[in-house]
């Protein structure tokens, strides 16, 4: 296990708590693991395939075992990934897919330690406790969904590792594969751009050519599938009058108008819950109607727009300007910090979706082990939930919406500390200007 996790580290002493933190976590993960309830999605699609039937037809799910409410939604090519696990009957088939899940979180602890935090895993205790538990127990709730989403992210961290060592085709082929699932992680083909001194137009180039060749492969090899596959998901635009709402909701937010909290810890989402209490705690006070509904008023998806947009101007102020110290540039900074700002970009955000955010925060975590920040967020964490009426203001609805997006407030505040990280003065100055 020692040389699975880490590089060595001369003869470190591994402690206790690492075993009982990993004991614990194997226990729980080994319960939680016979759920796995959209592992059907995929199983029951793949039958479908093989027998001829539309996979993305819910309807037809009712004939096959392991049945689920949600029919398929990913392009008919990711049916590739499943396809072998129907050979098996369904019990055999989800172990398997267990079996595959629990590996690929072990790989993704080596690539985080080797190429990305370069210590020893399992010698550094907050670090294990982070991964195993932290973010909302991001990797037990991948574990227990049975989602694909940790075989993706596998993928995705493969392809940024292969791009960190100079491995242009292997990131291009890799990171087309991670983009095939869920579409999202195409916004990793800007790390070859902005993560690194120089660009390196190869790398994106790479990345450019394999995601629009295996995109093309969909309707050539799946022609029927992959029209059903648009008539299902992208051709539902759902509610607005106005042409820049039906376009919002048929490109953007089709998908989303559904239950936040624990569902979904999104900034859209957040603002989602955010804007109602503060706006019906106004509304209240000043004797006026309730709220107006997010739906009609759009207020929700123009303040995550608008918030999107100054998220990403600041970090690729912040990003330019520290690629102007080519001698301490660091591009596994930069990557994760990318990382970060992916996932406070992205609309749909599900609690294992924060598994791309544990890397980056166990870095700066370690990073700048003297910032104040985390002592905040521990506290935010202890913050109890009063009924509405205890203040006269809205803190109440607030801090019940603070403890349901404590996870995005912990990425929020990782991001922020990144910043800190990239305006730090390069050691060899600080050091000058200390005995001038």
């Amino acid at each position: 296990m020692r040389s699975l996790f880490m590089r060595p580290e001369g003869a470190q002493r591994v402690p206790r708590s690492t075993w009982w933190l990993l004991s614990i976590w194997l226990l729980i993960v080994v319960w939680v693991g016979r759920y796995q309830w959209d592992f059907p999605v995929l199983y029951n699609a793949a039958l479908l395939l093989r027998a001829g039937l539309n996979p993305y037809s819910p309807e037809a799910l009712a004939y096959y075992p392991g049945t689920h409410l949600l029919g398929y939604m990913y392009l008919p090519l990711a049916l590739l990934l499943p396809l072998p696990f129907t050979l098996l009957s369904y019990p055999a088939a989800a172990s398997a897919w267990f079996g595959v899940k629990l590996l690929g979180a072990l790989l993704l602890a080596q690539l985080w330690a080797q190429h990305f935090w370069k210590f020893n895993l399992l010698t550094r205790p907050v670090a294990l406790l982070i991964l195993c538990f932290g973010l909302n127990a991001a990797l037990i709730w991948d574990l227990s969904s049975g989602n694909p989403a940790l075989l993706e992210q596998v993928l995705l961290w493969l392809a940024l590792t292969a791009l960190l060592n100079g491995h242009h085709k292997r990131y291009g082929v890799l990171i087309a594969m991670a983009a095939l699932l869920k579409v999202l992680p195409a916004f990793f083909l800007l790390l070859p751009v902005l993560a690194f001194p120089r660009p390196r137009w190869r790398a994106f180039g790479w990345g450019v050519a394999c995601m629009t060749f295996l995109f093309a492969l969909n309707p050539i090899l799946f022609p029927k599938e992959f029209q059903q596959f648009r008539s299902t998901t992208l051709g539902a635009a759902t509610t607005g009058t106005n042409w820049w709402q039906r376009a919002l909701d048929a490109n953007l937010f089709q998908y989303e108008r559904e239950a936040g909290g624990a569902a979904n810890t999104s900034t859209l989402f957040f603002w989602r819950a955010a804007l109602p209490a503060v706006g019906g705690w106004v509304a209240d006070k000043a004797g006026l109607d309730a709220w107006p509904a997010h739906a009609a008023t759009y207020s929700d998806e123009l303040t995550y727009l608008a918030g999107a947009a100054a998220i990403a101007a600041i970090s690729l102020f912040h990003l330019l300007r520290y690629r102007q110290r080519p001698a301490d540039f660091e591009p596994r900074l930069a990557i994760l910090f990318l990382c970060l700002v992916f996932a406070l970009l992205v609309p749909r955000l599900k609690p294992y979706g924060l598994v791309i955010a544990i890397a980056p925060v166990v870095f700066i975590y370690y990073r700048r082990p003297r910032a104040a920040h985390f002592g905040l967020l521990l506290a935010l964490a202890l913050i109890p939930h009063y009924s509405a009426s205890a203040f006269p203001l809205p803190i109440a609805r607030l801090a019940a919406i603070g403890i349901d997006f404590l996870p995005l407030l912990t990425v929020f505040v990782a991001w922020l500390l990144f910043l800190a990280e990239m305006r730090a003065e390069p050691p060899a100055l600080a050091a000058a200007r200390a005995t001038a």
